[in-house]
């Protein structure tokens, strides 16, 4: 089976260790002591995360020092991004993704990681948020000034300054987008 289709072979084996099976004690894979080994998981993941720190200023380097565009670089390859956007949905890997994580992870790695990390984030990013404020504050501004036209006298006229001030924002949000 493994010359023939080896995806199906490769689709066996990842069944039976679902089912909690290993394929070299079943019998379906020859133990072979001479046969290369993936490394054990616990090794391999504290490889990548210790080369990955060990590489945090090789990251800020790249970062400072692109060898193109990055903003060019993304707007061309948008085809791509469409395109495995499109693959990601269809095949639900949002959801099935989901389905891995628990509370309790998101709680640890925010404990491991303290508050400053979000207060540090939000800080570094002041000239964005201002920038995208005073984009925002003029049109923000408009929906005030429309809204406090209109009539407040009667509960019906309310409701039509809450719907209109939702409707409005919706608009604020397209004007954002460039819709």
């Amino acid at each position: 089976m493994l010359d023939k289709d080896p995806v199906a072979f490769f689709l066996g084996l990842v069944k039976l260790r679902e089912q909690g099976l290993d394929p070299v004690e079943t019998g379906v894979i020859p133990g072979n002591p001479v046969t290369k080994k993936v490394k054990d998981a616990t090794r391999w993941a504290s490889q990548q995360v210790k080369n990955a720190v060990d590489a945090r200023e090789d990251w800020l380097d790249g970062v400072k020092n692109p060898s193109r565009n990055p903003i060019e670089a993304a707007l061309a390859a948008n085809e791509k991004r469409i395109d495995r956007l499109k693959q990601s949905l269809d095949a639900k890997k949002w959801e099935k993704n989901m389905a891995k994580v628990s509370p309790a992870e998101i709680v640890e790695v925010a404990t491991k990681l303290g508050s400053g990390v979000y207060s540090a984030g939000v800080e570094a990013r002041t000239s964005k948020i201002q920038k995208r404020v005073n984009e925002l504050q003029p049109l923000v501004q408009d929906v005030s000034n429309t809204i406090q036209g209109m009539s407040d006298k009667t509960d019906a006229d309310r409701e039509k300054r809450l719907l209109t001030a939702r409707k409005l924002m919706i608009e604020v949000g397209k004007k954002r987008a460039g819709v």
